[in-house]
């Protein structure tokens, strides 16, 4: 499977980068264990496989997103997706020109 990068180049997907984007999310939460990272693991093959389901020739970094925060939330790692969504706004600024006038911290609250 292909992507399409944010400056519109083509690349090869690599699940590992998610992978290791929800764990420096997770690392801003919670002292790393085995088995987070073993659950980690298993939320990276669930958007994998979310994307493959999906059918879209190359899809794109936003929807490869989309996918991981809508799996974090749905496995309950309400602050990991907090810190990843918070994180990728902050770059998405800094790549803008606003990161030095603006930062984003993110708090959700379940609804009852």
């Amino acid at each position: 499977m292909q992507i399409i990068k944010r400056n519109g180049q083509v690349a090869d997907f690599d699940p590992d980068k998610i992978y290791q984007a929800i764990i420096k999310a997770a690392q801003t939460v919670y002292v790393l264990d085995d088995t987070l990272r073993e659950n980690l693991a298993n939320v990276t093959k669930k958007v994998v496989l979310d994307l493959q389901e999906a059918q879209v020739e190359r899809p794109t970094i936003s929807m490869i997103q989309s996918c991981v925060e809508n799996r974090l939330m749905n496995a309950g790692y309400i602050n990991i997706a907090e810190h990843y969504i918070s994180y990728r706004l902050q770059r998405d600024l800094e790549r803008n020109g606003y990161g030095d006038n603006i930062i984003v911290h993110l708090r959700f609250e379940q609804l009852k």
